[in-house]
């Protein structure tokens, strides 16, 4: 041996050494003098590139390392992979001894150790006992097992003097049973270690890994979990610019990840030589990723992937095929819209959820942007005592139902749960989906036999479910089977495209049918541009307020009805004149040409306020339907029934709804309503406003080309474009045709009035 070992040894003789229960190496950490303490030889090895112990001699000889486990118990284990990458023979092989009672391990009087190699071509491995100084053979392996190179991992058990020895070529292969009998007695020693004896031409031929030294490992069901996640780790804010994962062993022992294998939506990798602690985390990067993170806790990955900044599920699998973790992550997890631009990794709240899903993650508080190798900043350890929320029950098809919770369901419960409907709708069956593989965002799928009936409330009760956490609830809410809107049925209502300084424009739509309408095809547009509904749905009768700032609507209208309105993009709308159009399924269901002028004369300045339908039946697109919004309601009524809406239509050939009108932007009675009957259609029409003097005040139309029913709308104006004084005035209508037998004439007397 050279000086340099020599002084090793004896120094680490010298010094106290901890008595280890358990012992684990993976020479991650590249160092015999962290972790896991070595003695003897250690100037004769190295950790090489791939985290391994190597032999690195310069000349022919014999090289110990020993450490010191704790005197066995009577049951225990020794498990470790070994490559030879060389011929064995008598002059290079080496030895693992489970026990020796001095450190020099070669020179031991006392010693229990499996050798690998000997002369031949009949080479297997041998177990060996050792008492003063005298070497028996205890056992020997298959004949020509290790007679090439080769590289195995091993697995020494004793269970009261019982022993097996098993191997396999890889963590996810099967094992072989090589050796097993009764030791002749209990070894005792505090060493253990490694013994290397080689030629000039194998001084680095010797590699050493994954050791673990301790009781019995039971075959427990693995714990590993995905605790954290940086999928898009720019802009920074603090951490490396460096995609990871953050693994954490939640079982009770040791777990080897060497052979553990990786999924995403793109390929896989395979997790190298690393022995997890329980309780432990560690970090995964990409094969030079590592900078900047503590590299004890961090493991490069060949091949590691990609990952979808927006979502993709990935999967963390044994080395014998079972799954161990699956998360199916997407941006709502990080329930916080800033952090999800970047920089900030997802981390799990809970460690000890049985089903860990959306509810179960969030956006890191950390203000580095995330807590690689520590624990989550968003931690929790107390357990769940709230029931899951019923966030939906939907019908997705003409005979398919979906239900979605807020948190996951134990499948056993949804799959037993009582299910009861107000109406006698069929039978069905009945599926229960993995927590980690939900159908837009529903756990539960009902498939009926017949056909859901169309615009029906169905009022549905479901029993005795319980969530993961096994906290129980009842749950009642309705069905709808929604239909798709139709020319007709779903109108622009209101719209206000010159919005205060501080607010946005809106959109009010409304549902003249009496269907429960589906909006999830529908979309506003400007005829150049077009948004998706944001709403899913509208009932019978109901208004619809699309605007991108709902809180100022709730803010600046006081007659706004917040339960009909909803955040919406919408395409920009000029202020003095513009389109906006309303689409569904690709079919144009209304357009609206609107124009500044159409507001009152009254307003010296229309800003802020919107512009209202007076009836849903006439044309959308005549000036005379549309009309300013009161100012005693707040110039707006997002949400509600209009303010400005014609009277009942009467009968006869020309009426007015109200014999007097009061042009006062209060809301009552603020335009006067005229409809007419006329004889014939295609007639010419003549309709002023005169003075009980017979002055002239309003020519509202001049020959113009009416249809045989509609109506006429005066605001109050005069033809100078002020506002008609308080009076007695007289509406002349006349109508002509190329018949010379047909004719319309009337007058009829109104007041223009100041209201009390």
């Amino acid at each position: 041996m050279r000086l340099f070992p020599i002084l090793i040894f004896l120094f680490s003789a010298c010094t106290p050494r901890p008595v280890l229960t358990q012992v684990y190496d993976d020479f991650h950490d590249q160092s015999l003098f962290q972790g896991l303490l070595w003695g003897g030889d250690i100037g004769a090895f190295t950790t090489n590139t791939s985290r391994q112990l190597q032999l690195n001699a310069t000349s022919s000889g014999s090289s110990t390392l020993f450490f010191t486990p704790n005197n066995p118990s009577n049951n225990w284990e020794c498990s470790f992979w070994l490559r030879l990458n060389l011929s064995p023979s008598s002059l290079n092989f080496g030895r693992l001894y489970l026990f020796a009672d001095e450190s020099d391990l070669l020179l031991a009087p006392n010693a229990l150790y499996l050798e690998f190699g000997e002369a031949g071509s009949q080479d297997a491995p041998k177990l060996f006992g050792r008492q003063n100084g005298n070497d028996s053979l205890l056992a020997v392996g298959p004949a020509g097992s290790i007679a090439a190179a080769f590289q195995l991992f091993f697995a020494f058990k004793c269970n009261n003097g019982v022993y097996t020895l098993e191997t396999r070529t890889s963590m996810a292969a099967a094992s072989n049973l090589w050796l097993s009998g009764q030791l002749p007695w209990l070894p005792a020693g505090p060493y253990a270690g490694l013994a290397f004896v080689y030629t000039s031409s194998n001084v680095q031929n010797f590699y050493f890994d994954d050791l673990y030294f301790g009781p019995i490992q039971e075959p427990l069901i693995s714990k590993v979990i995905f605790t954290e996640l940086m999928t898009d780790p720019e802009p920074q804010q603090g951490l490396p610019n460096t995609e990871y994962i953050e693994l954490y062993n939640a079982g009770i022992q040791a777990q080897q990840l060497n052979g553990f294998v990786l999924n995403d939506v793109s390929g896989s990798c395979t997790l190298p030589s690393y022995w997890l602690l329980p309780g432990c985390y560690t970090t995964l990067v990409g094969t030079g990723k590592s900078a900047g993170f503590d590299p004890a806790k961090t493991i490069e990955v060949a091949a590691f992937p990609s990952l979808n900044n927006t979502g993709e599920p990935i999967s963390l699998v044994h080395p014998l095929g079972t799954q161990i973790d699956l998360i199916h992550y997407n941006m709502n997890w990080y329930q916080d819209t800033a952090k999800q631009e970047g920089g900030f990794s997802l981390e799990r709240c809970s460690l000890q959820d049985p089903c860990s899903a959306a509810d179960n993650w969030r956006a890191s508080q950390a203000q580095q942007g995330g807590t690689p190798g520590l624990p989550n900043s968003v931690l929790t350890i107390l357990p769940d005592t709230s029931a899951a929320q019923l966030l939906f029950a939907a019908v997705r098809d003409s005979n398919l139902v979906a239900f979605g919770f807020s948190e996951p369901m134990d499948s056993a419960s949804l799959a037993l749960a009582d299910i009861a409907f107000s109406e006698n709708i069929g039978l069905f069956s009945r599926t229960v989906l993995p927590f980690q593989q939900l159908q837009n965002g529903a756990q539960l799928l009902l498939l009926f036999q017949e056909a859901l009936p169309k615009s029906q409330v169905i009022d549905v009760s479901l029993s005795w479910s319980a969530d993961c956490w096994g906290n129980q609830s009842n749950y009642q809410t309705s069905l709808i089977r929604y239909e798709e809107p139709t020319l007709g049925e779903l109108c622009i209502n209101e719209i206000l495209f010159d919005p205060p300084s501080n607010g946005s424009d809106f959109i009010e739509i409304y549902n003249s049918s009496n269907k429960y309408l589906r909006l999830a095809q529908c979309s506003i547009g400007n005829g150049q541009v077009s948004y998706p509904i944001t709403k899913q749905a509208i009932g019978p009768q109901e208004h619809l307020a699309l605007c991108p700032d709902t809180v100022f609507l709730k803010d600046y209208y006081p007659h706004t009805n917040t339960k009909q309105i909803a955040i919406q993009a919408l395409p920009f709308f000029y202020n003095d004149s513009g389109t906006c159009a309303l689409y569904c399924n690709g079919l144009l269901l209304d357009q609206l040409n609107y124009a500044h002028t159409w507001h009152s004369p009254l307003l010296t300045d229309t800003e802020g306020v919107s512009l209202e339908r007076l009836d849903t039946k006439m044309p959308t697109q005549s000036a005379q339907n549309w009309f300013s919004a009161a100012q005693n309601i707040g110039f707006a009524t997002p949400g509600s029934a209009n303010s400005q809406q014609l009277g009942s239509k009467q009968k006869g050939a020309l009426y007015l709804v109200n014999p007097e009108f009061s042009p006062d932007q209060d809301g009552y009675h603020d335009f006067l309503e005229i409809h007419y009957e006329l004889p014939a259609p295609n007639m010419l029409v003549q309709a002023t406003i005169f003075t009980v003097g017979g002055q002239l005040v309003k020519q509202l139309c001049s020959n113009e080309l009416f249809g045989t029913s509609g109506l006429l709308i005066w605001d109050g104006s005069t033809e100078y474009g002020s506002i008609a004084n308080t009076g007695i005035y007289i509406l002349e209508f006349k109508a002509f045709s190329t018949d010379p037998s047909l004719f319309f004439n009337r007058r009829l007397s109104f007041a223009r009035c100041i209201k009390h």
